[in-house]
């Protein structure tokens, strides 16, 4: 049951992606999608570590555009970090999260390449420190 990560991208461009477009054409749900991917990196049902704090970092950022806090996110750092948490959320993607240890990997894949993608919007939102007080010893260094 090997997905190839070639596989897994190809499925995160053609939905997630797409999915992404819509959802940020309104502030009400992307602020729906932040609370449900922070429930479920909250949760303890997806455990793998390196991801929790790119995804942190990822909520933080966008938590921060939608109120107007931080303007600076080229729009395609927008789209691929909303897909990302799309693809995060969603059980059944390349391997439904159902599967142990498996259907945690393709997610990883997925955050792992936004995360190398956006490394510098990252950098620049990091240094800007726009975050928020509730997540301060959330948000990683």
């Amino acid at each position: 049951m090997f997905t190839s990560t070639k596989t897994i991208l190809k499925l995160f461009s053609t939905t997630a992606l797409i999915r992404a477009s819509g959802i940020l054409k309104n502030t009400k749900n992307v602020n729906e999608l932040i609370d449900t991917a922070s429930k479920e990196i909250h949760s303890g049902k997806k455990k793998i570590q390196s991801i929790q704090s790119d995804l942190t970092v990822l909520l933080v950022m966008l938590k921060a555009w939608v109120k107007g806090d931080y303007n600076e996110v080229p729009c395609m750092t927008l789209l691929l970090s909303t897909a990302a948490l799309i693809y995060f959320v969603n059980p059944f993607d390349a391997v439904p999260d159902v599967v142990p240890a498996l259907g945690l990997l393709d997610d990883a894949t997925v955050i792992g390449f936004v995360m190398a993608s956006i490394r510098q919007d990252i950098q620049n939102f990091r240094a800007r420190k726009y975050y928020y007080p509730e997540e301060q010893n959330q948000l990683p260094a």
